[in-house]
């Protein structure tokens, strides 16, 4: 009778470790389709195919990346607005109306900067926020699971955005990012969420406008998403800095996998 008792416990203890694997491999499949069913054929549109390519990596997917010149990041080509829609990125490249307002980002090491088109929601800028002192950073928003160290942390400048405060509105950003930014050891409050506006109207020494911005709907194949249409003075900056990105920041193709090349064997030699 022990023997029978003891069989019977030990096929329930067997049976709940099976239907746990079950369930755990589920939601890892399903995790995993949900990337993978992010074909580039959804996202059709010469603002990417004109200016980037499609690769598949393991762990994400189908991906999108520019043909950027080496050191690019996301979010670094624009300015900040402050919208009906509350802080809102504007970006000077073609393809920025699509990867800043949807989907995710993820620093690869072996293809750098890559974009994860994950849903259609729409957000005035996918971004993780932080400030500290008169700083205030952002990073792109990362896929589940990818968490990033603090930005006065090493090697970090090729994750975050780092800008005092006063130059926060500014026209080409990038101008205005610390490489190097001192670190916290005083223990400064840090606030992770977006910048407060009066916090940035008492460091610029202005008022803030408040920028009306529209969006409107674009069919893509399956996809419907929106792009928004901005007021014309925001629309003029824009066209002011767009050249100097087209001409600084984006590379032709050949040109942009000579230096992913590079880039790789110097990779290669410090392993």
């Amino acid at each position: 009778m022990k023997k029978i008792n003891v069989l019977i416990r030990l096929s329930a203890v067997l049976l709940l470790m099976f239907l746990f694997i079950i369930v755990t491999g589920c939601s890892a499949l399903e995790g995993q389709n949900s990337f993978q069913d992010n074909r580039p054929s959804e996202y059709n549109i010469q603002d990417l195919n004109g200016y980037g390519e499609w690769i598949t990596i393991n762990t994400y997917g189908h991906v999108w990346r520019p043909y950027a010149v080496d050191g690019w990041m996301p979010f670094d080509n624009g300015h900040w607005v402050f919208s009906n829609l509350n802080w809102t990125w504007v970006s000077y490249e073609p393809f920025g109306w699509i990867v800043y307002h949807y989907g995710e980002w993820y620093d690869d090491p072996f293809y750098g900067w890559v974009w994860i088109p994950t849903d259609n929601v729409w957000s005035p800028a996918n971004v993780t926020w932080l400030s500290y002192g008169d700083y205030i950073c952002w990073a792109p928003l990362g896929p589940r699971g990818v968490h990033y160290e603090n930005p006065w942390e090493n090697n970090q400048t090729r994750i975050w955005h780092v800008v005092r405060a006063s130059d926060f509105t500014k026209d080409n950003i990038r101008n205005y990012t610390i490489l190097n930014p001192v670190r916290n050891e005083n223990g400064r409050n840090v606030i992770n969420q977006q910048p407060d506006r009066q916090f940035v109207e008492k460091n610029i020494g202005k008022t803030v406008q408040e920028v009306n911005i529209k969006r409107e709907p674009v069919k893509i194949n399956v996809r419907n998403i929106e792009r928004m249409n901005l007021p014309k003075e925001e629309a003029s900056r824009v066209e002011q800095n767009s050249p100097r990105v087209m001409k600084e920041v984006l590379v032709p193709r050949d040109e942009f996998h000579k230096q992913q090349s590079v880039r790789n064997q110097r990779s290669e030699r410090k392993k």
